[in-house]
């Protein structure tokens, strides 16, 4: 068996893989870890910690665990946008760049809460408090992350047709919608693991011989 080819047939999978893990390290982290809101008093965020930490550590491995489905994923878009572009693939190198910060706040935003119930005996209420604040800290830097990765997506599939043109204006359209502070949260949280989805399914349908549009036949 040809691992490097089972790879490449399930590659475009990986997007799925990464939602249904952020998707259960969130359920684990709602549910038995039973998380507080960011501006939770410091006695509840050290309850937290000390109470539910088991949860909190499986919960926050599944979601970083996902996120380096993610990460994986990236090589497959970066494949499919950089031959289309051709040239010097300034947008398609921005992309790939904006996905690689994405995945890293993606990682660190769990990872704040890990910490805080590994050190969960030498917390302090108020030191709870900041563990448990931090990772809206990483949510705001993930917005702005997306933002940049699907915008530069969106703008060589419209010139390109690297991914279809709807999917290209859906992209281009929750990059702006990311960028709006009050309402980014639901594009970050809902919409872009959707775009995870579909992205992936498209992938997976096209065939592998064209999956890598050639720069030399565009269309005018």
């Amino acid at each position: 068996m040809n691992l490097g080819r089972v790879e490449e047939r399930l590659a475009p999978l990986d997007g799925i893989a990464a939602v249904v893990l952020w998707v259960a390290g969130v359920i684990v982290l709602q549910g038995p870890a039973d998380q507080p809101d960011t501006d939770a008093a410091p006695a509840v965020a050290l309850e937290f910690f000390k109470e539910h930490h088991d949860a909190i550590l499986l919960g926050t491995f599944l979601y970083m665990l996902g996120t380096l489905f993610f990460l994986w994923f990236l090589g497959l878009v970066r494949a499919q946008l950089g031959p289309a572009e051709g040239g010097t693939r300034r947008l398609s190198s921005i992309a790939y760049g904006a996905g690689i910060v994405t995945a890293i706040t993606q990682l660190l935003m769990p990872a704040v809460h890990a910490t805080g119930a590994i050190n969960r005996d030498h917390l302090s209420p108020d030191a709870a408090q900041v563990y448990l604040g931090l990772g809206a800290t990483f949510f705001y830097t993930a917005e702005l992350a997306t933002a940049v990765f699907l915008l530069a997506t969106g703008l060589v599939s419209l010139s390109t047709r690297a991914f279809p043109g709807w999917l290209a204006w859906a992209s281009v359209v929750m990059a702006a919608w990311l960028l709006i502070p009050p309402i980014a949260w639901p594009a970050l949280l809902f919409g872009f693991p959707l775009w995870l989805v579909v992205v992936s399914v498209v992938l997976w349908a096209r065939p592998r011989s064209g999956s890598r549009p050639d720069p030399a036949h565009r269309t005018p």
